[in-house]
């Protein structure tokens, strides 16, 4: 049995509410198992005895601009273009199950 069916790919499509053509689903097979290969690679990676990382870089960052607030709407102002508010958010239809 293969791991990512085409089965699979529907099902994951039709949940997503869109479809996919066996060509794509191909296609997706494919790309699924090269990211799948590469997670094996990573895992064959003997990480004993190194540190965690705290930061991505030795030196921090330090050239980030201060935060400076700009005009900013209040709720009312935000909202009054939205459909649906509801006890202050807008309110969108559900389309993922």
């Amino acid at each position: 049995m293969e791991k990512f069916s085409t089965e699979y790919f529907r099902k994951l499509a039709s949940d997503l509410k869109f479809s996919l053509t066996d060509e794509e689903i191909e296609a997706l097979k494919k790309d699924f198992e090269a990211v799948e290969a590469q997670v094996h690679l990573f895992e064959q990676v003997d990480t004993e005895g190194v540190e965690p990382m705290i930061w991505p870089f030795e030196t921090p960052t330090v050239f980030l601009r201060e935060d400076v607030e700009n005009e900013t709407l209040d709720q009312k102002e935000a909202l009054a273009n939205a459909d649906d508010v509801r006890m202050g958010h807008v309110h969108v239809p559900k389309v993922v199950k």
